[in-house]
């Protein structure tokens, strides 16, 4: 934490809560490339990947956040 977030409470729960939803974004990305290896219909295969898109997707949004924010 740096002296801007100690200053101001918001900055740094925001860093916590961009930290937070990065760490969840990881575990559905782990459970779509486990998700891999099972034999799945094609049907359930594009909704794993659309799954594994999307949380791509929102990890970028979430690390241009913190770019913004505290880079």
């Amino acid at each position: 934490m740096d002296d801007e977030e100690t200053q101001n409470p918001e900055l740094a729960a925001l860093r916590k809560w961009i930290h937070d939803l990065n760490n969840r974004m990881g575990v559905i990305l782990a459970t779509a490339e486990l998700l891999q290896l099972e034999q799945l219909s094609p049907k359930a295969s594009d909704r794993r990947k659309t799954i594994e898109e999307k949380a791509l997707e929102v990890r970028e949004i979430l690390q241009a956040m913190s770019h913004h924010y505290f880079a």
